[in-house]
């Protein structure tokens, strides 16, 4: 494969707003660009008065075209591989405590370019994606000089509700994880709330300790002037099956003072099978602050010691590599789209419109042929685990995680070939095929007629 061209566009890489002359990152808080064309404007009044009335998840609302951004929802789950030497020096650590800190600095590093990153390279407002269709892919790559290549993987493995699943691996590393994703959004006041269900889990071939990690909340601020950012908030977690917890406090700027983007945690070793706030059993290790859109710290509890948790400008994120549209498979997520990126990034919002109505009407049919033939669809490269019915060390870990976060939920969706599945006796459910490895998922992705 090579870097598809369109890898490098304003939707997805540098823009010299957002990047200094050496290609780090340049954050943005509060963008100074509108993102309503001048001519959208009573469009977008008339949709802000539809938005502030709607009392249901507004994930299920239609979008007018000139505020998509022409990205469909699955390529921003990949973000968790922006630094693929970040989470392969993961696998160096010699001791749960040096790797919890490890496994917090690669979590902290997935961040700016998930929620950020799209402002700063624009300076312009947070544009909305595409909702994938059912059975959607996003496939990608990194090269690391060091390290080798990261793949990543992501299938809309559900539409209603929307769910995202995600795997990412670098077979040099020995380390991989996979996990799923969906948002639910309303507006309070004058900001919308996303409460973002899902969790990631971390595993790696040099040791038997894995993580089982939480999503936090959004806040997209000042979306009434149409200039919309993001803001993270509540408190996330990362639970080790050995014990070892990192906790996060995600804090949105006050109105009248302080500053964009902060937070502060700790990392502590917690033998309790439920998570306790502040319990005095919890063995402290660890504290961290900072802006999880430039550099944070952390400081080693027993010695004081005081050292670089991430640095977002320090250095840029690895270049995605994606093939080009002509050799992706219909279900791919550009293929899918391209029509309709094609017309946004003219500016003809028009057929932008048309065109996703087409593929929205292609997909209701396909949803009323499989019912009326009594046909289930299955994803075709994840399969379901309910907690219930995982091994004992996973069902523990997020038993603890879900008496501090429900939004977690209660199951994980499960690469079919995850090398983990290798080693316990069960095989997977019905839903896997059993036939895909990671290599695989690049060369024959399966075809659908929209």
């Amino acid at each position: 494969m090579t870097i598809d061209s369109k890898s490098v566009s304003s939707n997805l890489s540098s823009a010299s707003s957002g990047r200094t002359s050496s290609g780090r990152a340049t954050p943005v808080s509060e963008p100074t660009g509108n993102i309503v064309p001048t001519s959208r404007s009573g469009d977008f009044m008339s949709f802000l008065k539809d938005v502030l009335s709607f009392t249901g998840d507004l994930s299920s609302m239609t979008c007018p075209s000139f505020l998509l951004n022409g990205i469909s929802l699955l390529e921003y789950g990949a973000h968790w591989s922006d630094y693929p030497h970040v989470l392969a020096e993961i696998t160096k650590a010699t001791s749960s405590e040096e790797r919890i800190k490890l496994v917090a600095r690669w979590f902290v590093s997935t961040l700016y370019g998930s929620y950020n990153k799209r402002v700063a390279e624009s300076n312009s407002g947070e544009k909305k994606p595409f909702n994938p269709i059912l059975g959607e892919q996003f496939l990608a790559s990194w090269d690391d000089a060091e390290y080798g290549e990261t793949k990543f993987v992501c299938e809309q493995v559900s539409h209603h509700p929307p769910v995202s699943a995600i795997y990412f691996e670098n077979a040099q590393a020995g380390i991989y994880g996979s996990g799923h994703f969906s948002q639910k959004s309303k507006f309070k006041g004058t900001t919308m709330k996303v409460v973002q269900e899902g969790r990631v889990t971390l595993r790696m071939k040099n040791s038997d300790e894995f993580y089982c990690l939480s999503l936090p909340d959004l806040n997209i601020c000042s979306i009434l002037s149409g200039k919309p950012f993001l803001e993270m908030s509540s408190t996330t977690f990362i639970r080790s099956s050995k014990g070892y917890t990192a906790e996060f406090h995600w804090y949105t700027k006050p109105w009248l003072y302080g500053e964009y983007h902060k937070f502060d945690g700790k990392m502590f070793k917690d033998a309790a099978t439920t998570f306790v706030q502040d319990s005095p059993a919890q063995e402290q290790l660890f504290t961290f602050r900072g802006k999880w859109v430039a550099e944070s710290r952390v400081t080693d509890v027993a010695t004081g010691e005081d050292s670089v948790l991430f640095d977002v400008q320090a250095q840029p994120s690895a270049d995605i590599i994606i093939k080009p549209v002509g050799e992706q498979s219909e279900l791919e997520s550009r293929k899918v789209w391209q029509k309709v990126s094609e017309a946004l990034n003219s500016g003809n919002y028009d057929v932008a419109s048309k065109e996703k109505t087409v593929i929205e009407e292609a997909q209701r049919a396909l949803r009323k042929s499989r019912a009326e033939a009594g046909e289930q669809w299955k994803p075709s490269m994840f399969y379901w685990v309910d907690d219930a019915s995982d091994n004992e060390a996973v069902k523990a870990c997020y038993t603890y995680l879900y008496s501090a976060k429900e939004s977690i939920g209660t199951g994980s969706w499960v690469y079919n070939n995850s090398p983990h599945l290798a080693e316990q006796s069960a095989a997977p459910s019905a839903y896997a095929s059993g036939t895909q490895t990671p290599s695989d998922a690049f060369s024959t992705a399966p075809s659908s007629v929209l």
